[in-house]
């Protein structure tokens, strides 16, 4: 997947999300408009009929002879009180009634408004001259909306929230792919230069063995015959350990025997050293009675490729320890080393098919990637956990925990 191409459709699922969840919060925010619009609409309704229903033309009680209207706030809450219940708008409420040619004085009152909490106000003008008007103060019943939008207010965000989720994995989905076709191209690159190597020489010595006379000379061909074998070896070697990722999911080659597990680690350091290894820098910690049941192919593996990485990775100088101990019916094994360590970002995915720590483009110690990832699948096989532990400039620490009897 190209960079430019990820990056548009990263940006695309975003704003796909994000559209949608501004939709739905309009939609919520006009639906709960509505519901406030719709209720003052009906308040201010059963207003105007019940003033023109309780005001007739007299005289306002207190004030000089007017005969323009008479004006009976408890006429009007007759009215005003079963009007709101027939629309089933009827909530706490206050009126007064405001002489706007006295500066606005309160004439007479009903109920208190400062007594509300979230009401409505209106002002209806009462008389044709505008001397009078009614001033209404009515609680709105936000509780009651929202228990009646409660429904879809749940359903909207649980669509938003679902299909957040699924953007976000698609997401994930995306960077993990294109995460595994880099670890894929890396895994090309490095095995065809792993294999390169090997064949290249062994093409050398048979051309040298073939051309130019390498058969006068015993020495020579035995030099150049043990290059052929060793560099077969090794690619036997490679071979077999890009196939032993095979016991994933292959228990029928599994098989656990008795072992005890000193000598074999004493094996593998041995090889080591016969390959070039300063004994020096290994070390062996372990019972000599110290046994379990395992596979002794498959573990061999296993503490071979610890002990191989340990070795390529730490630095020329490193110090490597194998040990081993007997805890709570578990075997616990360690290989440890003093060398650069690892960074903390990339200790969450060293057990991943393919994964390599990154370097750029320099690669100078070749891989591909598989290594750890079997070394998890032996242990889980076996019952057990494998576990890392690193500080830069400190070391590493590999933790192999395996039953007695797995």
């Amino acid at each position: 997947m190209k960079r430019t191409y990820f990056r548009n459709l990263s940006v695309v699922v975003v704003a796909s999300f994000v559209l949608l969840a501004v939709v739905q919060c309009l939609w919520v925010g006009r639906l709960w408009r509505d519901q406030v619009a719709d209720f003052t609409r009906r308040v201010e309704a059963a207003a105007y009929k019940s003033i023109y229903k309780a005001f007739r033309m007299d005289a306002i009680p207190g004030l000089a002879a007017a005969s323009q209207v008479r004006i009976d706030l408890g006429e009007f809450a007759l009215e005003f009180e079963p009007s709101l219940l027939e629309d089933d708008a009827l909530q706490p409420y206050a009126v007064e009634v405001i002489d706007r040619m006295a500066a606005g004085r309160v004439v007479m009152r009903r109920n208190d408004p400062a007594a509300l909490t979230t009401p409505h106000r209106a002002e209806i003008e009462i008389d044709d001259e505008g001397q009078f008007t009614l001033r209404l103060a009515i609680e709105v019943p936000y509780a009651r909306f929202w228990q009646q939008l409660q429904g879809l207010v749940l359903s909207s965000l649980a669509i938003v929230l679902l299909l957040g989720g699924v953007l976000i994995y698609l997401v994930r989905t995306m960077f993990r792919q294109r995460t595994l076709e880099e670890m894929r191209r890396d895994f090309t690159h490095n095995i065809t230069h792993e294999l390169k190597t090997p064949i290249s020489v062994a093409v050398a010595a048979t051309d040298a063995l073939r051309n130019f006379d390498a058969d006068a000379d015993p020495a020579r061909r035995r030099a150049y015959l043990d290059m052929i074998a060793s560099q077969l070896g090794q690619l036997t070697l490679m071979v077999e350990r890009i196939l032993s990722v095979s016991v994933e999911g292959r228990k029928e080659r599994f098989a656990p025997e008795q072992l005890r597990l000193r000598p074999l680690l004493e094996e593998l350091v041995d090889g080591v050293v016969l390959n070039g290894c300063d004994r020096d820098r290994l070390r062996i910690e372990c019972d000599e009675v110290l046994h379990l049941t395992a596979d002794r192919f498959h573990l061999r593996n296993l503490i071979a490729t610890l002990l191989d990485n340990a070795l390529k990775y730490a630095g020329d100088k490193a110090v490597v320890s194998l040990s081993a101990e007997v805890n709570e019916q578990a075997v616990v094994l360690r290989v440890s080393d003093n060398g650069c360590g690892i960074a903390r970002e990339h200790l969450a995915h060293l057990f991943e098919k393919f994964y390599r720590v990154p370097t750029g483009d320099l690669q100078p110690t070749r891989g591909y990637g598989l290594g750890l990832y079997y070394a998890r699948r032996v242990a889980q096989l076996h019952g057990g956990e494998i576990s890392v532990t690193s500080r830069v400039g400190v070391g590493t620490t590999f933790t192999v925990t395996l039953p007695c009897h797995a």
